[in-house]
């Protein structure tokens, strides 16, 4: 059995409000970690590491939780977010022409690759995705060696020709159907394989992409497989006036309605929330996968300065990109402080704590990810901070310099399960740069493919 030590660090366990543990010590045994904090309290002769790690200069914190993310998304890398017209332009005219163009299983492998290694080097240890054809995405998060819960996304119509302004979304039981077979297929393959370190959830699209009923199902099927939910809802501009004009109903409301939101779900970006949201959102018990940086370059932002005072547990999705956490920890921060002028309304370490506890919370692992504690998993990252835009450190404002100015390329070593994902600032289990050829190569060909729905 391995026995590692990371010592010297500033240790940021996220066990309460800017406990930092300067000197000292983080060890795990395989998998699970067997003690976080001083050095005096720590038996070292007795633990007799098999290997010692030195992070003097750097901080020691649990890995973060990304709760939303299309992996597929690599390829839309600088094309989507630029795009003139309406709010939702790069979605509509640019994202789905390009992903469609993505059938080739290698393709989705590299791609995938592609966005989870740019995950785990800036610091994510657990990922949540969910698209189509999901099985394709699962060896490339094996490969790689990161945690990721994978999800079908179910949807009940084509993506053809839809925009925000599509009031007309005739339904496909068929497409459907299929869907929640493939989300079968995917339980009965990966739910719980690299021991445990993937798993399974159930991800309806949401009332802009699926009926009612088509919600319901999807309630229905994770409950018969006890498996927790990922929604997209009030996620796009069009997408209330639709359900309004079908249901005379708001998405959130929907969402209650069909049983989908609930404790064990996460919902996705929650932009186009009223008061009445906010208040079924908290009262449900769901979790709100905020997607801060994304959105605000699509030139919206939901209404956080109702939404964190309201309880809603809160964490932090990238969707696709650009996933360094730590443009999203600042986004969720200074956006809201512009809107409102409130500046007490998220601090530093109220950022760092929905990357990491809020994630593990919302994905019902709070038990086993998100802090630095024994018994749980050994998912734990170090990030450089003798770098000029982290010095000095005053220690009782560490949080706060860490997430107002650590970047993900700070992040210097990271462990998923106690084993080296990343070490000094490479990573490890894959070939990065025969990764980086290809990805390369398969984008231009499907860009290529794809230019002619521009």
């Amino acid at each position: 059995m391995a026995k590692t030590v990371i010592e010297g660090g500033y240790v940021v366990p996220m066990t309460g409000r800017d406990v930092v543990i300067p000197d000292g010590v983080v060890a795990f045994e395989d998998d699970s970690l067997v003690y976080a904090g001083p050095p005096a309290g720590f038996d070292a002769d007795g633990f007799a590491a098999d290997r010692i790690v030195d992070a003097r200069g750097k901080a020691v914190l649990p890995g973060f939780v990304n709760t939303h993310i299309h992996l597929i998304g690599a390829y839309l890398k600088g094309i989507t977010e630029d795009v003139p017209g309406s709010a939702a332009a790069g979605l509509f005219n640019r994202a789905l022409p390009i992903l469609a163009e993505c059938r080739d299983p290698d393709d989705v492998y590299f791609g995938a690759l592609a966005h989870a290694t740019e995950m785990v080097m800036t610091g994510t240890t657990t990922l949540v995705n969910t698209w189509h054809k999901e099985t394709n995405i699962a060896p490339a998060v094996r490969d790689l060696g990161i945690r990721a819960s994978l999800s079908e996304f179910l949807v009940e119509i084509g993506f053809g020709g839809l925009d925000a302004q599509t009031l007309d979304r005739p339904w496909r039981t068929d497409r459907l159907n299929r869907s929640l077979d493939a989300a079968e297929a995917l339980v009965e393959t990966w739910h719980g394989k690299e021991s445990g370190r993937i798993t399974v959830r159930i991800s309806p699209g949401g009332p802009g992409y699926m009926s009612m009923e088509g919600m319901a199902r999807s309630r229905e099927l994770a409950d018969r497989l006890g498996l927790g939910i990922n929604v997209h809802i009030a996620e796009l501009p069009g997408e209330t006036e639709f359900t309004r004009k079908l249901y005379g109903k708001r998405p959130v409301e929907i969402g209650r309605e069909t049983g989908v939101l609930g404790p064990d779900a996460i919902a996705i970006h929650c932009v186009f929330l009223n008061d009445a949201d906010v208040a079924m959102l908290a009262e449900s018990g769901a979790t709100l996968s905020h997607t801060s940086y994304h959105v605000a370059k699509r030139g919206y932002f939901p209404p956080m300065d109702a939404v964190y005072p309201a309880g809603i547990n809160v964490a932090l999705g990238s969707d696709w990109c650009s996933n360094d956490l730590w443009h999203y920890m600042r986004a969720a921060i200074l956006v809201p402080r512009a809107q409102s002028g409130d500046v007490g309304l998220l601090s530093g370490y109220d950022a760092l704590e929905m990357a990491t506890m809020g994630g593990a919370r919302g994905l019902g692992m709070a038990d086993e990810i998100g802090s630095l504690e024994a018994g749980k998993k050994a998912d734990v990252i170090l990030v450089d901070v003798a770098r000029p835009w982290l010095t000095p450190i005053r220690l009782e404002n560490f949080c706060s310099t860490l997430v107002y100015n650590a970047n993900g390329s700070d992040v210097t070593d990271v462990f998923v399960d106690g084993q080296d994902i990343v070490r000094d600032r490479t990573v490890v289990t894959i070939d990065w740069p025969e990764i980086a050829g290809q990805v390369q190569r398969r984008a231009e060909r499907i860009w290529a493919r794809a230019e002619k729905n521009f």
